[in-house]
């Protein structure tokens, strides 16, 4: 027999600083794939950058010959290796 009643609501016991702690952890760990989704779009966008930026400077430094090669004038290379890094 028991002290209380079968009828008679209980009441539920109040969380432990475990508890609250992996509650927390679990609210956090829905934020990871959105950071991590921004962090990996900006190391693209950065070796992006950096691409177009050693690009430009291989471009600067080709002669006149090797422009021809490509069918690229020195007018047009020269246009093209002066743009920002961040010209798209």
């Amino acid at each position: 027999m028991s002290a209380v009643p079968e009828n008679e609501l209980r009441i539920a016991p109040l969380p432990s600083k475990v508890q609250l702690i992996q509650c927390r952890i679990q609210q956090d760990s829905r934020r990871v794939p959105r950071t991590r989704a921004l962090l990996v779009s900006a190391l693209q966008r950065l070796t992006s950058w950096h691409q177009k930026r050693e690009s430009r400077r291989v471009l600067r430094g080709l002669t006149d010959a090797e422009l021809l090669d490509i069918g690229v004038t020195r007018a047009e290379a020269s246009k093209e290796a002066s743009k920002s890094f961040f010209w798209d």
